[in-house]
């Protein structure tokens, strides 16, 4: 019941994140790379397709009956190092033209970023084939590293803004729902940040557990995943939440946020 309802979460999830993703790629200038374009191709590549290949990866896990072939499985691993780095470039792209356009530092950065991620995963196909390992070598988790470091930044950078916003809001020189989309961002960026160690919070436990870092006992691992699952489909509800106030906000959310600040209302 709870893997159903997770899955359900995730989809929903999914949807939505193409549906954000498509909507700002249609917003963005024809030709142009501005912010829309770059965070529509995050929503497209990273929150959907990277997603979608990395749950098709690791179904395997949770029940033996529906493991794949170990080339399927290589073949989906290997697509989402390659979407996950796109993606996450994208999004890297996006914090840049949006908070830091002239910052050479920020642009040296993402340089730097996305050069260890590339690396990263060629070592990863050359070293092993993309083959699934329960404690992955450094070159995984260098990778996993680069890849939080854009939602780390991303929702730095947006509460930074809030804070300033919020500043004017107060002389009536800011409009409290684009103040507010700032916070949710900033949020989700955070929570983004905390559903990514699932991933080392479950392996390291399952190491506690078993003591193998090669094979995986699915009646050892069940019970660890039932509580990752029950955690990220939580953050993951809120994920949900975050996404539809920040780009498709009710009328009524509107009229409260107003009403917050007699000056706007």
């Amino acid at each position: 019941m709870l893997e159903a309802i997770s899955g359900l979460v995730e989809l929903g999830l999914l949807g939505l994140s193409f549906a954000i993703g498509v909507r700002l790629l249609r917003m963005a200038p024809a030709g142009a790379r501005g912010p829309e374009r770059w965070l529509g191709l995050y929503f497209v590549v990273y929150s959907g397709i990277a997603t979608a290949l990395s749950v098709g990866t690791y179904v395997g896990w949770s029940s033996a009956s529906i493991t794949l072939p170990d080339a399927a499985v290589r073949s989906m691993n290997a697509g989402f190092f390659a979407t996950s780095t796109f993606g996450l470039t994208c999004l890297l792209l996006f914090t840049q033209r949006t908070f830091r356009p002239a910052s050479r530092g920020a642009a040296t950065g993402i340089g730097v970023t996305i050069g260890i991620m590339v690396s990263m995963g060629i070592w990863l196909g050359v070293d092993d084939g993309f083959a699934i390992r329960l404690l992955p070598g450094p070159a995984y988790w260098i990778h996993w590293t680069a890849r939080l470091s854009a939602w780390i930044w991303v929702a730095g950078e947006s509460f930074a803004y809030w804070a300033k916003q919020r500043r004017r809001l107060a002389l009536d020189l800011a409009d409290p729902v684009v103040t507010n989309r700032f916070l949710l961002w900033g949020v989700w960026g955070a929570l983004t940040t905390v559903m990514a160690f699932a991933d080392p919070l479950a392996r390291v436990w399952y190491f506690r557990l078993s003591g193998s870092t090669s094979q995986w006992v699915v009646e050892v691992g069940r019970p660890i995943i039932q509580v990752v699952v029950s955690l990220t489909c939580g953050l993951n509800i809120g994920a949900v939440a975050l996404l539809f106030l920040t780009f498709f906000p009710t009328a009524g959310y509107k009229r409260w946020l107003t009403a917050r600040h007699p000056a706007r209302a």
